[in-house]
């Protein structure tokens, strides 16, 4: 794996979108299914801004992970919500709820990153690509953070991340069940 570039973006927004078609809790602020790829270039800015992008060296799987300790209310931040416009006003106040219901269940204890999306192609899933890349990742970030932190409303992926050591502490409902996991490095 590597850190991402923004030669990079095109093909991030690609796995994104191919990966999170059916996805309740990324479609549930969206204007249109349409909107996705506009969804994950908005979504990828924000990794480069507060925290990091990486993508597979074979470019079938990517992840954005932000750093709360980073996340900050700046003029860039503004600008790329105004920019992107990706929800759409009536869903803005969605969005505002979602966002701080997930940061009040996010540990306070512990100085964790935060793996918002992580994407393998669709045509190479099941053949073990995200469980590396995954594990690349925690290795990665164990040398300066305590724990990865991740929230699924994909049931699929419950085992998957289960597998790989993350543990289950909170469930939120938004019409829908999103499952929060944590796992400690």
């Amino acid at each position: 794996m590597r850190k991402a570039t923004k030669n990079d973006i095109p093909r991030l927004i690609e796995i994104l979108t191919e990966s999170f078609q059916e996805d309740k809790s990324a479609n549930y602020v969206l204007k249109s299914k349409k909107s996705l790829p506009k969804l994950f270039h908005y979504s990828i800015a924000k990794g480069f801004l507060f925290g990091d992008v990486w993508i597979k060296k074979d470019l079938t799987a990517c992840a954005v992970l932000i750093d709360p300790k980073k996340k900050s209310f700046n003029l860039k931040s503004i600008w790329l919500d105004l920019r992107y416009q990706v929800f759409g006003l009536i869903k803005i106040k969605k969005l505002l709820n979602k966002e701080n219901i997930i940061a009040e269940v996010h540990p306070k204890d512990l100085d964790y990153i935060h793996l918002w999306f992580l994407g393998v192609m669709p045509e190479v899933q099941h053949q073990g690509k995200g469980s590396v890349f995954l594990t690349d990742l925690t290795e990665y970030y164990k040398t300066f953070k305590e724990a990865m932190c991740v929230e699924t409303s994909t049931l699929v992926n419950i085992p998957f991340f289960e597998k790989r050591g993350f543990s289950w502490y909170a469930t939120k409902y938004f019409g829908f069940e999103v499952l929060f996991y944590k796992k400690l490095l």
